[in-house]
């Protein structure tokens, strides 16, 4: 069973079909042969038993094999880091596939089969081809390709090759451990091979022992000698028996041709890496407390920095007046509230803080009060002999996201994160960084900002020409749509307005009680909004009066000039006189003469059966008709409603107003980014700024690795420690940097109002996994380290901006510090916290146990390197919760267990090999070494009667690694069926036994913490 739950079984070979009946001890014919039996009886005759020896199919009549019968090659084509540890194999999709031309029988002694083939690894020569233990062979025309082995002794013993080859399945075939095969698990596998045979496979090893750093090639060979002369091109029937190998062999009488060539059916390369696998790598890792010159570094400000500021002073006990500890990225859990970090909080301000503020405030005066005055108010005319140039004053770091141009150490904000961040040194010192990097990487940001801004540049000249548009269109709307204020009909309006915006009717709309419309009816108070042009269609006005035609006739010209309007209304009239009922266009419309409501029935009726065929269509058609009569004749003509001049033109111009129109032809005809379009809504000039989501502490760290954390290297070689953030630095680092850059970019003429914020990400968050369904911009804000700038509340401390912990308290997360060289070889290993429990005596819990992990995980939530070794990792984590509550006996309750820091191999394929190390004692089959398979150093394991090896007590005295025996113990129960190791154990038992279980070790946080 492997670590993670999975069960997988071993078996030691298996042959299916007539290959069953294979006892070997076959002829000179290089064929397995069996005894096929018959029976004659001639009539009246007695019976005869005759019996003839039938060859099957051997390795000499094979000479290539499917590429796709190879699902699987470990280790994979062209790795360049393998572990040298670790056996290479490979595997083949059919179950019998290593059997299946072997012309071997079962081995008495050992249980085991030798197969058709042989994993053969051999070690490249300098420029990793042939050259080293072999050559590549240089004649053509032959049925497989062959290298010559210059190095004998790089072949494993042809006489053990059973013990390499094993059937594979995934699943278990029994209920425990079995060291012999039984009825009961066979027939789970004859299960397993009716209703998913995908689950088995066939797999083949090579037992040498890799040398670190070298380059290897691994070569599928024939073990026969048949295989061997058939794929070099000779006869195989020429070998002294079906079962002599290709390689050793002890008839001193055969002549073996060519006998330092091999030819192979497949083949690949690889390299290995350095000495230690995961296990021996991750046990390197101690548990460390920190050291607390970590994450801290002195700095001495008690000199006067400039004629305008007095040094600092301090009074922290132990130290000098004036020195202060610079921090990074992280800080030593419990340092955040010692006296270095609260050196102001007695007396603030200090002189030095006051004298800072009153400097930076001088930038603001110059402009407020003038040169000459700003230089009298602060008391520095001695200094500055009533100079009326202004001095350069340092950075109001975040002015423009803050909006304010001074700081007032004496207000309510004192203690906010400006005057914090500004008057702090330590903190100028984090955000003078951030300035440090733009001014490093300006042409490459710059030039990153402008293709972000995209069509930005073009949508705000769009908008400045919809501003001008804007504005013309309402001057002529002025003009010539709205009524003089001497028209005795404004109040009312004219009706030439309407007129003159006819062509419009159809795509504006107006409200109107339910039921004016053409057709509707609606109910008393109810209002819909319908077009202007229905509207008025459905009126007493009608489409009439304002259609094309008419506007043409009525437009000034010789027509209009020749009527007599001195005695009549003049045209812009006409409409309200319709809309009144003073004018009609005619006279109301009356049914004709002698047409009555039968006589139409029965012409509709009459038309229905004479022109329609369908008596149902037909009788439909009837009773519209009648229904239409009898309405008509009973009903009234219809009242056309009024029109409401007044109001509809009010809607008109309402909808053609160039204060609604042109602002939805520009948001129509732009595409700006979601945080631009505010901009476009409100129809001003779209200030941008680009985002930048790259991890900024890798700028910071590539300007020193002491900038980032100070004394970083101090870290432990092969440790494993615990650090927290230090939130505060981070913030006043990316406020530097997006104060820089607002500057930067007002240089440069880039379209910005200075308030964005481009650098929200420290961390490097990529490879942190999100929710199902979450979208990339959803991702990208969950985890921001910090909310935009300019949002942050100016009530504020510095460090209460943490974006990830927005929804609860800010608290200082823990980072996880590995350093070695594990990560470096092993990227993908999983690494998680996981919550711990309390090992139970009855129902309470047992505080003298060690604790054991429970279900609870959580992964990092940002992650940064430090070159070329250190890695860390963030968790939502506090030390206190990390750390557990009490755990000596006696406490009243146990508290929380706190949390494990976990490093789990990521599981995989299934990979075999031996701990690198000398011979030791063995509790279990996992720490099997090659010391003890290898005693004489031959380089490949040894199945000989002087190698054996016994499993000892978990409590053996010579046990390398104490802690560990409660972990081994379920193990060790199933370990405990299996023989000892001895050269006869089949390929099952070996399997297992080489079976390397993915490791995990898990730190608890108390072993880390002060």
């Amino acid at each position: 069973m492997s670590e993670d739950g999975s069960y997988y079984s071993f078996l030691p070979f298996l042959r299916t079909g007539i290959a069953t009946k294979i006892t070997g001890g076959a002829g000179a014919s290089g064929r397995a042969t069996i005894p096929v039996g018959l029976r004659l009886q001639a009539d009246g005759g007695a019976p005869q038993d005759i019996t003839q020896p039938v060859e099957l199919y051997g390795p000499g009549d094979v000479i290539g094999i499917d590429p796709r019968a190879i699902v699987r090659t470990e280790p994979r084509p062209w790795v360049t880091n393998v572990e040298p540890n670790y056996l290479a194999h490979i595997e083949f999709y059919d179950e019998d596939f290593l059997w299946r031309y072997s012309p071997a029988g079962i081995d008495p002694e050992t249980g085991r089969i030798r197969p058709w083939l042989a994993l053969v690894v051999l070690a490249a020569g300098p420029d990793g081809s042939g050259g080293g233990e072999f050559t590549d062979g240089a004649v053509t025309g032959r049925p497989l390709p062959f290298i010559t082995v210059s190095n004998p002794a790089a072949l494993p013993n042809p006489d053990k090759l059973g013990a390499w080859a094993h059937v594979h399945v995934n699943g278990p075939l029994a209920d425990k451990v079995l060291a012999d095969n039984n009825d009961a698990a066979m027939a789970r596998f004859q299960e397993v091979l009716r209703t998913n045979p995908d689950l088995a496979c066939s797999r083949l090893m090579s037992p040498r022992h890799l040398s670190a750093s070298t380059g290897y090639h691994a070569f599928l060979v024939p073990s026969f000698e048949a295989g061997r002369l058939a794929g070099l091109g000779l006869d195989p029937r020429k070998t002294p028996s079906a079962e002599y190998p290709s390689w050793g062999g002890t008839d001193g009488n055969y002549d073996r041709a060519e006998a330092s060539s091999l030819p192979y059916y497949h083949r690949w390369y690889f390299s290995t890496g350095t000495k230690g696998d995961f296990e021996d790598l991750v046990r390197l890792l101690q548990p460390r407390e920190q050291n607390p010159l970590v994450a801290r570094r002195d700095v001495d400000a008690h000199n006067k920095p400039h004629p305008l500021l007095p040094g600092v002073t301090t009074t922290i006990p132990d130290s000098p007046s004036g020195v202060l500890r610079l921090g990074g990225a992280l800080r030593v859990i419990g340092t955040k509230d010692d006296a270095f970090d609260q050196w102001d909080k007695t007396s603030f301000p200090q002189p030095f803080q006051r004298k800072l503020a009153d400097w930076i405030n001088l930038g603001g005066d110059y402009q407020g009060i003038g040169v000459v005055a700003a230089h009298t108010q602060y008391g520095v005319v001695d200094l500055l002999a009533d100079d009326d140039d202004p001095i350069v004053t340092p950075p109001l770091y975040g002015r423009w996201h803050a909006l304010t141009s001074r700081l007032d150490v004496d207000g309510p904000l004192k203690r906010a994160w400006l005057h914090k961040l500004n008057l702090d040194p330590r903190f100028r010192m984090a955000a003078n960084f951030g300035t440090q990097v733009v001014k490093e990487r300006q042409e490459e940001l710059m030039a990153a900002a402008w293709e972000q801004v995209g069509d930005v540049i073009a949508v705000n000249a769009k908008i400045r020409a919809a501003q001008l548009a804007r504005q013309v269109a309402g001057r002529i709307q002025t003009k010539h749509l709205e009524e003089p204020a001497a028209n005795a009909r404004a109040a009312t309006r004219s009706g030439r307005a309407l007129t003159l915006t006819a062509p419009a009717h159809s795509r504006v709309t107006t409200q109107v009680p339910g039921g004016a419309g053409l057709n509707g009816a609606g109910g008393a108070g109810a209002v819909e909004t319908v077009a202007v042009g229905y509207h008025l269609a459905g009126s007493r006005v009608a489409a009439a009066p304002v259609s094309a035609p008419m506007r043409r006739m009525m437009r000034p010209g010789r027509l209009m000039r020749a009527l007599d309007f001195e005695h009549a209304p003049p045209p812009a009239e006409l409409i309200t006189l319709i809309d009144e009922g003073t004018v009609v266009a005619a006279p109301p419309k009356t049914a004709p003469g002698g047409l009555t409501a039968e006589r139409l029935v029965s012409h509709a009726a009459q038309f229905a059966v004479e022109t329609v065929t369908d008596d149902r269509l037909a009788r439909a058609l009837a009773d519209v008709a009648r229904s239409f009569t009898e309405a008509a004749a009973g009903a009234e003509a219809p009242v056309r409603p009024e029109l409401g001049l007044a109001a509809t033109t009010d809607a008109v111009q309402a909808g053609l107003s160039a204060e609604e129109t042109v602002p939805r032809s520009l948001l129509n005809a732009v595409r700006l980014p979601q945080r631009l379009r505010p901009f476009a809504d409100q129809f001003i000039e779209a200030m941008a700024y680009p985002v930048f989501d790259e991890p900024m502490y890798e700028s910071l760290l590539k300007l020193s690795p002491d900038l980032f954390v100070p004394n970083i290297g101090l870290v432990e070689q092969n440790s494993i420690t615990l650090l927290e953030t230090n939130q505060e630095f981070i913030e006043s680092y990316l406020v530097g940097l997006n104060h820089e850059f607002a500057r930067e970019l007002l240089w440069r003429e880039f379209p910005t109002d200075l308030r964005g914020t481009p650098f929200r990400q420290f961390w490097d968050v990529h490879a942190i996994p999100g929710p199902e369904g979450e979208s990339a911009e959803d991702r990208r804000e969950r985890l921001y380290d910090i909310p935009p700038v300019n949002e942050w509340v100016p009530e504020s401390v510095l460090g209460g901006h943490d974006h990830r912990e927005a929804t609860k308290e800010n608290e200082d997360e823990l980072v996880l510090v590995i350093r070695g060289d594990l990560l470096k070889k092993y990227p993908t290993a999983a690494i998680y916290a996981q919550k711990a429990k309390w090992e139970l005596n009855g129902t309470e819990p047992d505080l003298s146990r060690e604790r054991d992990l429970d279900t609870e995980i959580r992964t990092p939530i940002y992650a940064a390197k430090v070159e070329p070794d250190i890695y860390l990792l963030g968790f939502d984590l506090t030390a206190a919760k990390a750390k557990g509550g009490p755990q000596l006996p006696g406490e009243p309750e146990p508290g929380e267990a706190g949390w494990f820091f976990v490093i789990k191999e990521r599981p995989g394929e299934l990979r075999f090999g031996l701990d690198e190390s000398e011979a030791k004692n063995v509790e279990v089959w996992n720490d099997l070494a090659w010391g003890n398979v290898d005693p004489h150093s031959t380089g490949f394991i040894e199945l000989a009667a002087d190698v054996t090896v016994r499993l000892v007590a978990a409590n053996d005295p010579g046990d390398p690694d104490p802690d560990d025996d409660e972990d081994k113990e379920i193990q060790k129960l199933d370990d405990d069926a299996l023989p000892e190791w001895n050269w006869k154990l089949s390929s099952a038992d070996l399997a297992y036994m080489l079976f390397q279980v993915p490791i995990l070790m898990a730190v608890h946080a108390q072993e880390m913490l002060p």
